[in-house]
Protein backbone atom coordinates (compact mmCIF):
# COMPACT_ATOMS: atom_id res chain seq x y z
CA UNK A 1 0.00 0.00 0.00
CA UNK A 2 2.71 2.60 1.07
CA UNK A 3 5.52 0.50 -0.98
CA UNK A 4 8.15 3.44 -2.51
CA UNK A 5 10.60 2.41 -4.92
CA UNK A 6 12.84 5.28 -3.63
CA UNK A 7 13.14 3.68 -0.11
CA UNK A 8 15.12 0.66 -1.53
CA UNK A 9 17.96 2.63 -2.74
CA UNK A 10 20.97 2.45 -0.63
CA UNK A 11 22.07 5.60 -1.79
CA UNK A 12 18.76 7.90 -0.65
CA UNK A 13 20.59 11.07 0.31
CA UNK A 14 17.62 12.90 2.28
CA UNK A 15 17.90 15.99 -0.10
CA UNK A 16 14.12 16.86 0.47
CA UNK A 17 14.24 15.84 4.11
CA UNK A 18 16.93 18.49 4.80
CA UNK A 19 15.46 21.00 2.80
CA UNK A 20 12.08 20.73 4.88
CA UNK A 21 14.09 20.12 7.76
CA UNK A 22 15.51 23.70 7.07
CA UNK A 23 12.78 25.25 6.56
CA UNK A 24 10.75 23.84 9.65
CA UNK A 25 13.76 25.68 11.37
CA UNK A 26 13.20 28.57 9.61
CA UNK A 27 9.64 28.68 10.63
CA UNK A 28 10.46 28.54 14.40
CA UNK A 29 13.53 31.26 14.22
CA UNK A 30 10.86 33.93 12.52
CA UNK A 31 8.37 33.77 15.40
CA UNK A 32 11.75 33.43 18.31
CA UNK A 33 11.53 30.24 18.93
CA UNK A 34 14.77 28.17 19.51
CA UNK A 35 13.23 24.70 18.07
CA UNK A 36 17.08 23.39 17.79
CA UNK A 37 17.90 23.22 21.21
CA UNK A 38 14.11 22.44 22.67
CA UNK A 39 14.62 19.05 20.60
CA UNK A 40 17.96 18.28 22.05
CA UNK A 41 16.16 18.65 24.96
CA UNK A 42 14.02 16.35 24.14
CA UNK A 43 16.17 13.78 23.08
CA UNK A 44 18.43 14.38 26.51
CA UNK A 45 15.35 14.08 29.08
CA UNK A 46 14.07 10.91 27.05
CA UNK A 47 17.76 9.17 27.40
CA UNK A 48 17.61 10.30 31.19
CA UNK A 49 14.76 8.27 31.43
CA UNK A 50 15.75 5.22 29.46
CA UNK A 51 13.17 5.93 27.01
CA UNK A 52 16.08 6.17 24.52
CA UNK A 53 19.17 4.10 24.92
CA UNK A 54 21.32 6.44 23.54
CA UNK A 55 21.11 8.65 20.31
CA UNK A 56 21.92 6.13 17.45
CA UNK A 57 19.12 5.84 14.76
CA UNK A 58 19.01 1.75 16.25
CA UNK A 59 17.58 3.74 19.48
CA UNK A 60 15.00 5.41 17.97
CA UNK A 61 13.82 1.71 16.03
CA UNK A 62 13.81 -0.09 19.17
CA UNK A 63 11.25 2.76 20.99
CA UNK A 64 9.11 2.49 18.06
CA UNK A 65 8.93 -1.38 18.19
CA UNK A 66 8.08 -1.02 21.47
CA UNK A 67 5.19 1.52 20.74
CA UNK A 68 3.74 -0.97 18.07
CA UNK A 69 4.19 -3.86 20.15
CA UNK A 70 2.70 -2.22 23.82
CA UNK A 71 0.26 0.51 21.40
CA UNK A 72 2.24 3.17 23.86
CA UNK A 73 5.25 4.45 25.81
CA UNK A 74 5.68 3.41 29.42
CA UNK A 75 6.47 6.10 31.20
CA UNK A 76 7.09 7.46 34.78
CA UNK A 77 5.31 10.22 37.06
CA UNK A 78 8.90 12.42 36.85
CA UNK A 79 9.12 12.17 32.71
CA UNK A 80 5.68 13.36 32.51
CA UNK A 81 6.00 16.40 35.01
CA UNK A 82 9.10 17.03 33.27
CA UNK A 83 8.44 17.00 29.28
CA UNK A 84 5.63 19.62 30.27
CA UNK A 85 8.39 21.95 31.43
CA UNK A 86 9.62 21.90 27.82
CA UNK A 87 7.61 25.01 26.02
CA UNK A 88 6.70 24.86 22.75
CA UNK A 89 7.43 21.23 21.51
CA UNK A 90 6.58 20.98 18.12
CA UNK A 91 3.36 19.21 17.60
CA UNK A 92 4.40 18.39 13.81
CA UNK A 93 7.24 19.09 11.61
CA UNK A 94 5.75 20.92 8.63
CA UNK A 95 7.18 23.26 6.72
CA UNK A 96 4.64 26.28 6.36
CA UNK A 97 6.93 28.85 3.98
CA UNK A 98 4.44 29.05 0.60
CA UNK A 99 7.47 30.03 -1.35
CA UNK A 100 9.39 27.22 -0.47
CA UNK A 101 6.36 24.65 -1.00
CA UNK A 102 5.10 26.34 -4.31
CA UNK A 103 8.84 25.82 -5.47
CA UNK A 104 8.97 22.08 -4.69
CA UNK A 105 8.82 19.57 -7.80
CA UNK A 106 6.11 17.13 -7.11
CA UNK A 107 8.79 14.18 -8.17
CA UNK A 108 11.12 15.35 -5.32
CA UNK A 109 7.68 14.63 -3.17
CA UNK A 110 7.06 10.92 -4.56
CA UNK A 111 10.19 9.99 -4.51
CA UNK A 112 11.02 11.00 -1.08
CA UNK A 113 10.88 8.62 1.63
CA UNK A 114 8.49 11.20 3.42
CA UNK A 115 6.03 10.56 0.87
CA UNK A 116 4.99 7.62 3.22
CA UNK A 117 4.61 9.57 6.35
CA UNK A 118 2.13 11.44 3.95
CA UNK A 119 0.65 8.28 3.50
CA UNK A 120 0.26 7.32 7.05
CA UNK A 121 -1.86 10.33 7.75
CA UNK A 122 -3.81 10.18 4.68
CA UNK A 123 -4.66 6.53 5.63
CA UNK A 124 -5.81 7.62 9.36
CA UNK A 125 -8.12 9.96 7.62
CA UNK A 126 -9.70 6.92 5.42
CA UNK A 127 -9.67 4.23 8.29
CA UNK A 128 -10.17 6.74 11.52
CA UNK A 129 -7.11 4.14 13.23
CA UNK A 130 -4.63 6.68 15.18
CA UNK A 131 -3.39 4.23 17.45
CA UNK A 132 0.02 4.17 18.34
CA UNK A 133 0.13 0.31 17.31
CA UNK A 134 -0.82 1.21 13.61
CA UNK A 135 0.95 4.42 13.03
CA UNK A 136 4.58 2.35 14.83
CA UNK A 137 3.99 -0.31 12.58
CA UNK A 138 3.43 1.53 9.34
CA UNK A 139 6.68 3.24 9.77
CA UNK A 140 8.62 0.14 10.52
CA UNK A 141 7.44 -0.79 7.52
CA UNK A 142 9.67 1.82 5.24
CA UNK A 143 11.72 3.08 8.03
CA UNK A 144 15.35 1.77 9.04
CA UNK A 145 17.98 2.77 11.83
CA UNK A 146 19.92 5.05 9.26
CA UNK A 147 16.76 7.00 8.71
CA UNK A 148 16.78 7.89 12.45
CA UNK A 149 20.57 9.44 11.72
CA UNK A 150 19.11 12.00 9.67
CA UNK A 151 18.37 15.14 11.52
CA UNK A 152 14.76 15.75 10.02
CA UNK A 153 13.18 11.87 11.39
CA UNK A 154 15.24 11.98 14.23
CA UNK A 155 12.91 15.19 14.47
CA UNK A 156 9.91 13.17 13.48
CA UNK A 157 10.67 10.62 16.26
CA UNK A 158 11.00 12.83 19.02
CA UNK A 159 7.66 14.80 18.40
CA UNK A 160 5.95 11.79 18.19
CA UNK A 161 7.19 10.15 21.25
CA UNK A 162 6.61 13.82 23.31
CA UNK A 163 3.12 13.64 21.58
CA UNK A 164 2.40 10.24 22.85
CA UNK A 165 3.46 11.61 26.59
CA UNK A 166 1.52 14.13 26.47
CA UNK A 167 -1.25 12.54 24.59
CA UNK A 168 -4.49 14.40 26.80
CA UNK A 169 -3.01 17.56 26.31
CA UNK A 170 -4.48 19.81 23.65
CA UNK A 171 -0.94 20.74 22.17
CA UNK A 172 -0.53 16.65 21.14
CA UNK A 173 -1.48 17.68 17.27
CA UNK A 174 0.63 14.93 15.88
CA UNK A 175 -0.55 11.99 17.73
CA UNK A 176 -4.22 11.97 17.86
CA UNK A 177 -7.09 12.06 15.05
CA UNK A 178 -8.97 15.18 14.34
CA UNK A 179 -11.83 15.73 17.19
CA UNK A 180 -15.00 14.86 16.44
CA UNK A 181 -17.34 18.11 16.27
CA UNK A 182 -18.96 18.96 19.70
CA UNK A 183 -18.82 15.48 21.27
CA UNK A 184 -17.48 17.26 24.35
CA UNK A 185 -19.78 18.51 27.18
CA UNK A 186 -20.22 22.40 26.39
CA UNK A 187 -18.99 24.54 29.34
CA UNK A 188 -20.23 28.45 30.48
CA UNK A 189 -18.18 31.28 29.34
CA UNK A 190 -19.33 35.31 28.80
CA UNK A 191 -20.26 35.56 24.89
CA UNK A 192 -17.59 38.35 24.76
CA UNK A 193 -14.89 36.22 25.83
CA UNK A 194 -15.23 33.36 23.08
CA UNK A 195 -13.13 33.90 19.85
CA UNK A 196 -14.78 31.02 17.75
CA UNK A 197 -12.08 29.76 14.99
CA UNK A 198 -14.29 27.23 13.01
CA UNK A 199 -12.64 25.14 10.09
CA UNK A 200 -15.11 23.81 7.30
CA UNK A 201 -15.32 21.06 5.21
CA UNK A 202 -13.90 23.11 2.58
CA UNK A 203 -10.64 23.92 4.77
CA UNK A 204 -12.21 27.34 5.03
CA UNK A 205 -11.19 29.40 8.05
CA UNK A 206 -14.31 31.18 10.11
CA UNK A 207 -12.74 33.43 12.82
CA UNK A 208 -16.04 34.31 14.58
CA UNK A 209 -18.20 33.36 11.76
CA UNK A 210 -15.78 35.70 9.09
CA UNK A 211 -14.19 33.86 6.13
CA UNK A 212 -10.32 34.53 6.81
CA UNK A 213 -7.07 33.78 5.18
CA UNK A 214 -4.94 30.97 7.76
CA UNK A 215 -2.42 33.55 7.60
CA UNK A 216 -4.68 36.44 8.89
CA UNK A 217 -5.39 34.04 11.96
CA UNK A 218 -2.44 34.88 14.31
CA UNK A 219 -2.87 38.82 14.73
CA UNK A 220 -6.74 38.25 14.83
CA UNK A 221 -6.61 35.95 17.94
CA UNK A 222 -3.65 38.35 19.14
CA UNK A 223 -5.83 40.91 19.16
CA UNK A 224 -9.00 39.30 20.73
CA UNK A 225 -6.34 38.27 23.72
CA UNK A 226 -4.76 41.11 24.42
CA UNK A 227 -7.41 43.48 23.92
CA UNK A 228 -11.08 42.10 23.22
CA UNK A 229 -11.57 39.88 25.91
CA UNK A 230 -12.36 40.59 29.16
CA UNK A 231 -9.52 41.04 31.55
CA UNK A 232 -9.24 40.16 35.25
CA UNK A 233 -6.65 41.13 37.81
CA UNK A 234 -4.32 38.62 39.38
CA UNK A 235 -1.26 38.89 41.39
CA UNK A 236 1.79 37.37 39.93
CA UNK A 237 5.60 36.57 41.53
CA UNK A 238 8.06 39.20 40.27
CA UNK A 239 5.95 41.41 38.45
CA UNK A 240 3.14 41.75 40.86
CA UNK A 241 -0.16 42.43 39.63
CA UNK A 242 -1.21 42.51 36.54
CA UNK A 243 -4.14 41.85 34.29
CA UNK A 244 -4.53 38.74 32.17
CA UNK A 245 -7.55 37.66 29.75
CA UNK A 246 -10.43 35.73 30.77
CA UNK A 247 -10.64 34.85 26.95
CA UNK A 248 -11.11 31.13 25.48
CA UNK A 249 -10.43 30.50 21.53
CA UNK A 250 -12.90 27.21 20.78
CA UNK A 251 -11.25 25.46 18.33
CA UNK A 252 -13.65 23.64 15.92
CA UNK A 253 -13.51 21.52 12.80
CA UNK A 254 -15.88 19.69 10.45
CA UNK A 255 -15.55 15.80 10.25
CA UNK A 256 -14.41 16.32 6.09
CA UNK A 257 -11.57 19.13 7.66
CA UNK A 258 -8.35 17.69 6.62
CA UNK A 259 -5.94 16.77 8.99
CA UNK A 260 -2.91 19.10 7.77
CA UNK A 261 -4.97 22.33 7.57
CA UNK A 262 -6.15 21.48 11.11
CA UNK A 263 -2.96 21.62 12.43
CA UNK A 264 -1.67 24.38 10.52
CA UNK A 265 -4.72 26.50 11.98
CA UNK A 266 -3.85 25.13 15.40
CA UNK A 267 -0.27 26.18 15.12
CA UNK A 268 -0.84 29.37 14.05
CA UNK A 269 -3.24 30.43 17.65
CA UNK A 270 0.22 28.59 19.40
CA UNK A 271 2.09 31.32 17.43
CA UNK A 272 -0.36 34.24 18.58
CA UNK A 273 0.10 32.74 22.40
CA UNK A 274 3.83 32.40 22.23
CA UNK A 275 4.50 35.91 20.77
CA UNK A 276 2.32 37.84 23.94
CA UNK A 277 4.40 35.66 25.85
CA UNK A 278 7.84 36.66 24.54
CA UNK A 279 6.42 40.39 24.40
CA UNK A 280 6.03 39.96 28.24
CA UNK A 281 9.11 38.33 28.82
CA UNK A 282 10.88 40.84 27.20
CA UNK A 283 8.56 43.63 29.15
CA UNK A 284 9.46 41.88 32.42
CA UNK A 285 12.57 39.93 32.33
CA UNK A 286 14.55 41.60 28.82
CA UNK A 287 15.05 38.44 28.03
CA UNK A 288 13.09 35.76 24.98
CA UNK A 289 10.59 33.41 27.01
CA UNK A 290 12.96 30.10 25.84
CA UNK A 291 15.54 31.59 27.92
CA UNK A 292 14.12 32.27 30.97
CA UNK A 293 14.04 30.30 34.20
CA UNK A 294 11.40 27.80 35.05
CA UNK A 295 9.85 30.27 37.60
CA UNK A 296 9.70 33.25 35.56
CA UNK A 297 8.65 30.95 32.75
CA UNK A 298 5.59 29.93 34.75
CA UNK A 299 5.03 33.84 35.63
CA UNK A 300 4.58 34.56 32.43
CA UNK A 301 2.69 31.40 31.60
CA UNK A 302 0.30 32.26 34.37
CA UNK A 303 -0.05 35.49 32.85
CA UNK A 304 -0.50 34.54 29.51
CA UNK A 305 -2.13 31.17 29.73
CA UNK A 306 -2.95 29.39 26.82
CA UNK A 307 -6.79 29.07 26.36
CA UNK A 308 -7.65 26.41 23.18
CA UNK A 309 -10.77 24.20 23.89
CA UNK A 310 -11.88 21.77 21.12
CA UNK A 311 -15.33 21.89 23.46
CA UNK A 312 -18.03 23.72 22.58
CA UNK A 313 -18.45 26.69 24.93
CA UNK A 314 -22.47 27.69 26.06
CA UNK A 315 -22.69 31.26 25.60
CA UNK A 316 -23.97 32.42 29.09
Amino acid sequence: MFYLTSCAQNTYDYSFENAMLECFYQNHTDNNIDVKTIINNVENLLIQHEILLDNSGDSYIRVIKNIRDQNDLIINPTLLKEIFLIENIPSNIICQNSDFLSGLDTSDVVDSKFNHIIAIFNSIQGINDISPTFIAGEILKVFNASDFENDFYRTIGLVVFSNLIKMNDFESGLARSLPTPHTEKPFEIEEQNIFVVLINRDNKVLANGEIIEVTELKEIAKKFIQETSDKTEIDLPQIGKQMTSKGIISLQNDKATSYEFYILVQNELLKAYNEIRNMYSQRFFNSSYNNLDVEKQNTIRNLVPQRISEAEPKKE
